[in-house]
């Protein structure tokens, strides 16, 4: 009998061996108690109170003693004399003094000059190497950083200038922690000459030099304070960067972000653990405090706060492992510090919540809790900076993985551009009259209007059919076992130029076809992606590609797909639009050569596999901004109407898309309208199926009395006169604030590929007589606000509408 199973046995089937993130942070925790614990308790937090009531420093000898237990190599590298433990460790590190201490700013001072060592290291300069990092080893030196002046790096009033082999510099900076018993300063100044940012290494002793107190608010023991310079003289072996010593400034800024967020963990873990100790013995009404509701609820809401500081952290920290990492701006680290602020200030007001009248006086911890964390809050960027900065960094990564995403769709079709143009030159002087101007105008935009010898001629035919024959091949499942030849070494000049990107976008389509770009999302090796094809044709379609940057190698021999294309292959409207319109341009391209027109509704631009981005466009993006339409396909008895002709497939996508209105589709011959979205559930296709009415005919239009909401009317293939005559039939159907929708082709702004465009749309079997005839005809038809509404250079493809009064 088959032993009874707990739902703990079905949920948690976990690996045994799997060591989590949170076991190596426990496991560098009970390091860092069992070594530098004892030093925290013995020697840190004695006389802490006193210190902090009379406003005085710490004692400098504190960082010596750190230094001779190893405390200030833990993370630095071993070639330096560290112990090489990562940023994760140190990260841990730093928390746990902060915990164990009674001043909160210790931790982030052994940070500040660990980092310092860190920054010295980096400049390459032995030198300075030599000088310093020995002493800040082992503590007989403290280092700290100036960089904040409340303005632009590059509008800093303090300046360095060169005179000889001098550096004179002068200003002041504020607000720096240690500076009243550090003895190395590194300070970011503008070189007066280049207006660049510079660093520089200053010694307190140094004539000009002063460090001036600065009093506070909180955080009394750190030393806060002001460096003034005074026409001070440095040799030039104290430049730290000579050049891009702001990029330099970002990653210290990165790696203190994170640090002074584990400075505040740390001290929030303390201050959450005393406040409830110090809760155990207090009785209210004859009962423990603690038993109180309330009480455990306060509880539970700092123990949540911290918990979800210590994940922020904890994730930011790990992150500095990946090789993969920003070094300028780290988000994860922005926001892990930006959490711990929030949480520490509200922790505190918790805390001042459960203790009352004790919160309020100097002898508790509480209130220097409370002074102090503020001080901790400001410092890397204050609250409000760092949501600035974030949302920067969002609204650019967003804009720029949008520009990524179609940069890589107009490489394709700027290979599309190319293999229209061969086509072109093949058939440039045997092209039927019905599309000659077109081949005209795309030859003359690709530069090869002049005479081409007979033999290039010949080679460009027989590349054409090597082409022709490949692609015919892989959509037959019979895919060869090598790429044929391609261009090399063929043609010279402009000519070589298009034939490769022209076998490009062959490699592009049999990859497509074939599944292999999809294999690309992800890193693979020729052998990994192959999967049905050879390995040999797949080695040889990945070097076309690579050379077309459309996809990229690395050293271990695998190979990814260009990132901006992962958008039309990972699934979805897009990869369908995407799949559709190479399609197309293949067999436009055949149908080109073989001098006939015509590819049918379901090639045309919006149709087909393009309906699809369409409709969810329109329902995603435009819903709301066609006035009184989302009311409109509410009333009883309305229809959607769709003319697209295409065998139902743009019916069946609006069908999807509006679920809750029928749709009427014209057609020019009774069709079975297809299934979408491949759920399997065939009642729902049924169902889908039973919402699409489709008038068949060639004849077949739409009448006053179907009352249609929406008019869904392609433009592409149409001629002037034929769109004019659709549009009136879509408008006498239409109810009043009903929308038409038109579809339309939009050319693209460079030449080749606007006159590529146009061959097409001449073989499709008809053009618009200019860019604004979709408008001039819904405006001649009695529609308002007719305008673009929509539009993808990418794709190709905008939406022309109009509202009938």
């Amino acid at each position: 009998m088959t032993p009874r199973a707990h739902a703990v046995d079905v949920m948690n089937r976990g690996d045994l061996a799997h060591a989590t993130l949170d076991d190596e942070v426990e496991r560098i925790r009970l390091e860092a108690r069992h070594r530098f614990g004892g030093f925290v308790l013995d020697h840190v937090n004695p006389g802490s109170y006193f210190l902090n009531h009379e406003r005085r420093a710490l004692d400098k000898r504190l960082f010596e003693q750190a230094g001779d237990l190893g405390l200030l190599r833990f993370s630095l590298p071993v070639e330096a004399g560290g112990d090489g433990r990562d940023k994760l460790a140190w990260g841990v590190v730093v928390e746990e003094i902060a915990r164990l201490s009674r001043d909160p700013g210790f931790a982030v001072l052994l940070d500040i000059t660990v980092e310092i060592t860190e920054l010295i290291l980096s400049s390459g300069s032995p030198e300075l190497v030599d000088a310093y990092v020995p002493d800040l080893l082992s503590g007989r030196r403290f280092g700290v950083q100036g960089a904040y002046e409340n303005r632009d790096p590059y509008d800093y009033r303090s300046t360095a200038r060169l005179e000889g082999d001098t550096w004179v510099v002068n200003g002041a900076k504020r607000f720096l922690a240690g500076a009243r018993f550090a003895d190395l300063f590194v300070l970011f100044l503008r070189d007066e000459a280049s207006n660049d940012m510079l660093a520089f290494a200053v010694e307190k002793d140094d004539p000009g030099v002063s460090a001036v107190h600065m009093d506070t608010m909180g955080l009394h023991t750190m030393g806060l304070g002001q460096v003034v310079l005074h026409d001070v003289r440095l040799p030039a072996w104290r430049l730290v960067w000579r050049a891009d010593a702001l990029s330099e400034l970002n990653t210290y800024a990165r790696i203190r972000r994170t640090m002074s967020a584990c400075g505040v963990l740390g001290a929030l873990d303390g201050v959450v653990d005393a406040c409830v100790r110090s809760l155990t013995s207090r009785r209210r009404g004859g009962r423990p405090v603690l038993d109180y509701t309330n009480v455990e609820r306060t509880v539970g809401e700092m123990r949540m706060l911290l918990q979800s500081a210590r994940a922020g952290i904890h994730r930011a920290l790990d992150g500095t492992r990946s090789p993969c990492r920003d070094p300028h701006f780290d988000e994860f680290a922005t926001v892990a510090k930006h959490q711990a602020a929030e949480c520490a200030l509200r922790v505190g007001r918790l805390v001042m919540g459960l203790q009352g009248g004790e919160a309020y006086m100097s002898a508790f911890p509480w209130e220097r809790f409370m002074r102090d964390i503020l001080g901790l809050v400001s410092g890397q960027g204050s609250q409000e900076t760092l949501l600035i900065q974030l949302g920067q960094r969002a609204i650019v990564g967003l804009e720029g993985g949008q520009a990524r995403e179609d940069a890589a769709e107009r490489s394709v079709a700027r290979c599309a551009d190319a293999w229209w143009a061969l086509h072109a030159v093949e058939r440039r002087h045997a092209a039927p009259g019905a599309f000659a101007d077109a081949v005209g105008r795309l030859t003359t935009a690709s530069g090869l209007d002049g005479d081409i010898a007979p033999a290039r001629l010949d080679a460009v035919t027989e590349l054409l059919d090597r082409a022709h024959a490949l692609l015919a091949a892989v959509r037959s499942g019979q895919a060869p076992q090598a790429l044929p030849p391609g261009p090399a070494g063929l043609f010279e000049g402009r000519l070589a130029e298009l034939a490769d990107r022209a076998w490009a976008l062959v490699a592009c389509a049999v990859a497509q076809e074939s599944g292999l770009l999809n294999r690309l999302v992800r890193p693979s090796t020729a052998k990994e992606a192959a999967d049905g094809l050879s390995e040999e044709l797949t080695d040889g379609l990945l070097r076309v590609l690579t050379d077309a940057s459309l996809v990229h190698g690395d050293d271990a021999g695998r190979h990814r797909v260009e990132p901006g294309l992962e958008r039309v292959l990972i699934g979805g409207p897009r990869a369908a639009a995407f799949a559709a319109r190479l399609r197309r341009t293949v067999i436009a391209g055949a149908r080109l050569r073989a001098g006939t027109r015509g590819l049918g509704r379901t090639m045309v631009p919006g149709c087909g596999g393009e309906a699809a981005v369409l409709a969810d466009a329109l329902v995603d993006g435009l819903l709301g901004q066609l006035e009184g339409l989302p009311w409109t396909l509410d009333a009883p008895d309305t229809r959607v109407g769709c003319a697209a002709a295409d065998g139902g497939r743009t019916a069946a996508r609006l069908a999807r898309h509006i679920p809750s209105v029928p749709v009427l589709a014209l057609e020019p011959e009774q069709v079975v309208v297809p299934p979408v979205g491949r759920t399997g559930d065939l009642a729902q296709e049924r169902e889908l199926s039973d919402r699409i009415e489709v008038r068949s005919g060639d004849r077949a239009r739409f009448t006053p009395d179907d009352r249609l909401a929406l008019a869904w009317l392609p433009a592409g293939g149409l001629t002037p006169e034929g769109l004019r005559a659709a549009v009136t039939d879509a408008v006498a159907a239409l109810l009043p604030g009903g929308w038409l929708v038109a579809p339309c082709p939009l050319l693209p702004k460079r030449p080749q590929g606007a006159a590529a465009a146009r061959l097409e749309l001449a073989l499709v079997g008809g053009a618009l007589a200019s860019d604004t005839a979709a408008e001039k005809s819904l405006r001649e038809a009695g529609l308002g606000q007719v305008r673009t509404a929509w539009e993808d250079a990418a794709l190709g493809l905008r939406l022309v509408v109009g509202r009938k009064p």
